[in-house]
């Protein structure tokens, strides 16, 4: 006949064979299943970091949108009046008029200029009158002054185009998109811990329900106990130490039996948080405490939540390097606009450097049409772009040396939980050897104390041996699903794909 550890290795060879269906897959009940569903949904950390690839998601539509082209449109009124007064220099331009005028009073003009003779005394003889009539010709002084006051209506429209960034455009879209890769990554490892936080307190709530099954049957044992050491007092075949000694140990039992309801209590309220369900909904909750194993035999961390975010980092660093490069590139845009303006009751009022009053009711300018392309090329910026492309560089070399750190560290807790795992399932059958000889010393001891061979004291350590080895047995396989939950993590296979 198999040994019990026998027994125990045939289970966890026939589990593996089973499991390489589905290496990574973690068999749980339909019960705990939903309970993972829900405390992954609420979970406010989880929301945070989905809130968080959001942002970036609309960062990178921020910047793809770079390339659409952008309509602005303007238009202003404005009531404007000036006065104006200065000194000029001298005015040129109409000394010829000057010199004319001697030429035409010289005595040489009418030799010159037989039919415009009488030219010089008709226009001598037109001053004359003027200054009789009290008019005066227009003359040009030194002087400027004068008011002008009117209406502006103005509107624009223009359409610019980014056609080429000099890369800036595509390398930053790519980091970000590497940026989505690692909150991703970030809210898996979120999701993993919120996981095996439900499925430990999960456990902990079988532990304590099979706990208190084996104090239960423990009662029933010192109940009847009790019923034969108070016959046996009657009898004289004991004494009431002996009853005492029953009670000492049944008063145990029960503060043992206390403690754990207290525990339970406190696990039914951290399930309901964790979930949203309320409190009563766990109280008829009764689930086992059976081994798991993990089958899938592989030591990879890349898939570590973790390491993943990491590289993601890392690569989202090496864009932001190559955007910066990019800094000295030309930038080229295409540009479209029309205006128009319009000036309308408007006034120029000029006593100098010559008089003259004008109203303008109405002048417009336009539509004016442009079309064509710019370019703005940074040749030479030290305090901007090589200062930015040191700082990008440092920032990879930082994030890479994160990144084999991490890397190093995984790889050590990989290696941990496995040993931890393997260690586990020999405490398991080590603690179920110990349970099974501690009940066969208890029925050993039960006969023997009732052919009076040994002691109520005796009769009583070995019911204690017997509740501590069941308790520890339970202890090794609650200890051993977590051996379990770690190894899932440390490879970065505890997800909600692989919760079966």
């Amino acid at each position: 006949m198999k040994t019990r550890v026998q027994f125990l290795i045939l289970i966890f060879t026939l589990s593996t064979i089973m499991c390489k269906v589905n290496s990574q897959s973690l068999q749980v009940s339909p019960e705990l299943k939903e309970l993972i569903g829900l405390s992954v949904n609420k979970d406010r950390k989880v929301a945070e970091k989905d809130i968080d690839k959001q942002i970036a998601e609309v960062q990178k539509k921020a910047v793809r949108s770079s390339y659409i082209p952008k309509l602005e449109l303007g238009g202003k009124y404005v009531y404007a009046y000036s006065s104006v007064n200065s000194k000029i220099g001298d005015i040129q331009g109409f000394e010829s008029i000057e010199k004319l005028q001697e030429l035409m009073k010289s005595a040489a003009f009418p030799v010159l200029f037989p039919n415009l003779s009488g030219i010089a005394s008709e226009i001598t003889k037109l001053q004359t009158l003027l200054t009789q009539q009290g008019i005066q010709l227009p003359s040009i002084s030194n002087n400027l002054d004068g008011d002008f006051y009117g209406n502006y209506f103005g509107i624009d429209a223009s359409v610019k185009m980014l056609l080429y960034s000099g890369g800036q455009v595509p390398n930053l879209s790519k980091a970000l998109a590497e940026k989505i890769k690692a909150q991703e990554a970030l809210s898996d490892k979120c999701k993993s811990d919120v996981i095996s936080e439900v499925i430990t307190y999960y456990d902990q709530l079988a532990l304590l329900n099979q706990s208190k099954h084996v104090l239960d049957e423990s009662a029933v044992r010192l109940t009847a106990e009790k019923k034969y050491a108070a016959t046996a007092l009657k009898n004289g075949l004991a004494t009431s130490f002996d009853t005492l000694k029953i009670a000492v140990a049944n008063a145990n039992l029960e503060a043992k039996l206390s403690e754990y309801e207290s525990k339970k209590t406190l696990l039914f309220q951290k399930l309901s948080q964790l979930t949203g369900k309320p409190v009563s909904s766990f109280e008829n909750m009764n689930p086992d405490l059976k081994l798991l194993f993990y089958a899938n035999s592989s030591s990879d961390i890349n898939n570590r939540a973790e390491l993943r975010a990491l590289t993601a980092g890392v690569e989202a660093q090496k864009y932001l390097l190559k955007s910066e490069k990019s800094y000295y590139l030309p930038k080229i845009q295409a540009i479209a606009s029309a205006r128009y303006d319009n000036v309308f009751n408007a006034k120029v009022d000029f006593n100098a450097p010559i008089p003259m009053n004008m109203n303008i009711k109405n002048i417009g300018l336009g539509p004016t049409y442009m079309v064509g392309a710019g370019f703005k090329w940074e040749i030479f910026d030290r305090s901007g772009g090589s200062a930015k492309v040191r700082q990008a560089k440092l920032e990879v070399m930082k994030a890479e040396n994160a990144q084999e750190e991490a890397r190093e560290l995984l790889e050590l807790n990989q290696t941990k939980v496995s040993t931890n795992y393997q260690a586990s399932i020999a405490q398991v059958a080590y603690k179920d050897k110990q349970r099974i000889a501690a009940r066969m010393a208890l029925e050993l001891a039960q006969k023997s104390y009732n052919d009076g061979m040994i002691n109520i004291t005796e009769r009583l350590a070995t019911e204690t041996e017997m509740q501590n080895a069941e308790l520890e047995y339970l202890q090794s396989v609650f200890a051993q699903r977590q051996s379990v939950l770690e190894y899932y993590k440390a490879t970065g296979d505890l997800v909600l794909s692989n919760i079966q």
